[in-house]
């Protein structure tokens, strides 16, 4: 579907129900922004990208939010609305993966890689 301004995109702005059950059973039952309990019925789907700034409608781009909060948060991007909120960006906004740097070998007087016979090169 073309929308406005000639542009191709897809008319879903909101999640379906299994994606909602999914989305609340990820966010803990509770509000990912200020913890309050949430059930089914009182759960908000917020974008962690507008939809109307470009976002799409995807449980990666959504987060599970209590009225007051999705209200607040408006047309901010989620890692913006965080900062207004004096709150570090959320945990899964970007995963690190750890990777094991290599040890330096212990070296000689002229520069040259001594063994560790216990461990080997």
């Amino acid at each position: 579907m073309f929308d406005i301004f000639g542009n191709n995109r897809s008319t879903k702005r909101s999640l379906g129900t299994r994606d909602k059950q999914i989305l609340l059973q990820r966010a803990g039952r509770k509000c990912e922004n200020c913890g309050k309990r949430l059930n089914y019925e009182s759960m908000m789907v917020g974008h962690k990208n507008a939809w109307s700034k470009g976002g799409s409608t995807t449980l990666r781009n959504s987060v599970a939010l209590c009225y007051p909060c999705n209200k607040l948060q408006g047309t901010d991007d989620w890692t913006t609305f965080q900062r207004k909120q004096g709150k570090a960006p959320a945990k899964n906004a970007k995963v690190r993966v750890k990777t094991h740097k290599r040890q330096r070998q212990k070296r000689g007087e002229w520069g040259i890689a001594i063994p560790d016979l216990l461990k080997g090169w």
